[in-house]
């Protein structure tokens, strides 16, 4: 895995992988999205590095890093940090590690993950509460498995675009659906305009049931309010992903 911006790494989409309540506002908004697009054939050696990295920053209880890791089916592995601004993206959360493990062996390390993909990229995404429908209750604690709908959209339709999705958010609200999803949109780094509606389940079957339940309790009038997102749509790609609480990082609070 490279480094982005003097050394931040695993800053990542989408993702998407955080426990959202109904107390959205308490919720970061913004995050640092790093993809690396891992060849088939190198997972295993680019995740024996992945879980060498979380374990070292775990032994020496790195403060200023943190991801939490998602294994797309495609073969993408993003990590995913929450930031409070674009000035975050100036800190290296990783020289800290590297002063503890010695510059060398962590330069090691992370030539066996570069050893594993051919290309990777950084985004910023936005988290938008006004768009994510969150009920009562919702929680997506013990729900790992992903699944991620792509609206690609054309700048001079961002508004409509906009007011389209809220419509379908007030109609899950006026349904009284109990199955919630997150919305994200694309930002800095990115080079078409999106909106990400992630779905999280115990597994790709409960997403199913869940998406049958929806469509049962929103009946017919849920077409013409959905089309008026896909008439707007340019592009969709749907994806399955997992995330990893193996391959994620969090600071240990004991000095």
């Amino acid at each position: 895995m490279k480094i982005f911006k003097k050394g931040m790494l695993a800053l990542m989409t989408v993702v998407f992988a955080f426990n959202f309540s109904n107390a959205q506002d308490e919720q970061p908004i913004m995050f640092a999205v790093h993809t690396d697009n891992v060849n088939f054939n190198m997972m295993a050696q680019y995740e024996d590095s992945a879980k060498q990295l979380k374990d070292n920053c775990e032994k020496y209880n790195i403060k200023d890093a943190s991801w939490t890791a998602i294994s797309v089916e495609d073969g993408r592995y993003v990590y995913v940090t929450p930031i409070k601004s674009m000035a975050d993206l100036d800190k290296n959360p990783m020289g800290d590690l590297a002063e503890k493990m010695g510059e060398e062996e962590m330069g090691k390390m992370f030539e066996k993950m570069n050893e594993c993909y051919d290309s990777h990229s950084d985004e910023i995404v936005h988290f938008s509460p006004r768009l994510s429908y969150i009920p009562e209750g919702y929680s997506t604690e013990g729900k790992n498995h992903r699944e991620y709908h792509f609206l690609y959209y054309a700048p001079k339709d961002g508004k409509e675009m906009r007011e389209a999705m809220t419509k379908v958010k007030e109609m899950f609200k006026t349904k009284g659906v109990k199955n919630g999803y997150e919305v994200y949109h694309s930002g800095f780094g990115s080079e078409e305009s999106y909106y990400m509606v992630a779905i999280a389940g115990e597994d790709g079957l409960s997403i199913a049931q869940g998406g049958k339940e929806n469509d049962e309790l929103l009946g017919d009038d849920k077409d013409a309010t959905f089309y008026n997102v896909i008439k707007l749509t340019t592009k969709y790609d749907q994806v399955e992903a997992t995330v990893r609480p193996d391959l994620s990082y969090a600071p240990s609070d004991e000095e």
